[in-house]
């Protein structure tokens, strides 16, 4: 596809959509490369 290496995804965080856990947790789970939190 687009062959991005990084992504802005400030709203979900600012508006409470999602935790950066969940988030993380939903890429590693689609198999993009993350780096584990804390």
């Amino acid at each position: 596809d687009g062959h991005a290496s990084a992504v802005l995804a400030a709203s979900i965080f600012h508006f409470g959509e999602f935790s950066i856990i969940e988030a993380k947790a939903h890429m590693a789970a689609a198999g993009v490369a993350v780096r584990p939190p804390g």
